[in-house]
């Protein structure tokens, strides 16, 4: 896996660096497919145009206009640009940490479309203005990863999962840690994040699986019950399902 810049694959950049960051637009051309890599500094990213499938070893994510992407250092990743390509605003800082994440966010596209326009038509308080859009920007990224006070309780049940998903957790036994009636921690937590305790389980389990298997060289029986599966051939019904060829074949392209 190799360590790229922003702006690898791309086929135009405008960059400026001021104060603690570095504020690009990259422009990626139709079908551009940059394989398993990293930055080695954090990055806040917009879309402003088109689209980019965003693979994480935790989760997937379809980014297009208007969706923020988080990004600690040195996180690994795939990017696969649709038909139409994409435009990406981007600030490089070493001060984004945390977990990668993407979402829609209105204030985060509004801001990105004025750097956007500083970078294309630069003067005299360009560097000014973009730094301060910089720090906006940043600042609407942390807001938007810090949870509600009415639903910590639901992000304690989401860490611990983070945490355990390898361990046989019942709902019950995740309800009584967290404090909540198991009923309501069911209903809740698919609300919030759009799946079922069991499916984000099984999801856990299978991207970390992949994880290892980019990583290291674990057989696939041994990696299939330290993942959480019962078995090889269950690991292998759930991983295709999930993406679409078998761990095998997952492997073999990836390593």
């Amino acid at each position: 896996m190799g360590v790229a810049a922003v702006s690898e694959g791309a086929s135009r950049r405008a960059s400026l660096a001021v104060g603690d960051f570095r504020v690009s637009e990259v422009v990626f051309p139709p079908n551009r497919r940059l394989p398993w890599h990293t930055h080695p500094s954090g990055c806040v990213a917009v879309v402003v145009d088109g689209a980019v499938d965003k693979r994480f070893c935790r989760f997937e994510s379809n980014a297009t206009p208007s969706s923020m992407i988080t990004m600690p250092p040195e996180e690994p990743h795939e990017d696969r640009f649709g038909s139409d390509g994409a435009s990406i605003v981007v600030v490089e800082s070493d001060d984004v940490s945390g977990e990668a994440s993407c979402s829609s966010n209105t204030d985060a596209v509004l801001v990105a479309t004025r750097i956007r326009r500083e970078l294309a038509l630069p003067d005299a308080f360009t560097p000014l203005a973009v730094e301060g859009l910089a720090l906006e920007l940043t600042a609407i990224a942390g807001r938007s990863r810090a949870p509600a006070p009415a639903d910590r309780w639901a992000e304690q049940a989401h860490s611990l999962l983070r945490e355990r998903f390898r361990e046989a957790l019942t709902p019950g036994e995740i309800a009584r840690e967290i404090g909540v009636h198991p009923a309501h921690l069911a209903r809740v937590f698919r609300t919030r994040y759009g799946e079922s305790l069991g499916e984000h389980i099984r999801r856990l389990r299978i991207q970390w699986a992949a994880e290892q298997m980019i990583i290291a060289k674990v057989p696939l029986a041994i990696l299939a019950v330290e993942a959480g599966f019962c078995d090889q051939s269950h690991f292998t019904r759930a991983f295709r399902r999930h993406y679409g060829v078998t761990p095998a074949r997952f492997r073999a392209v990836h390593r």
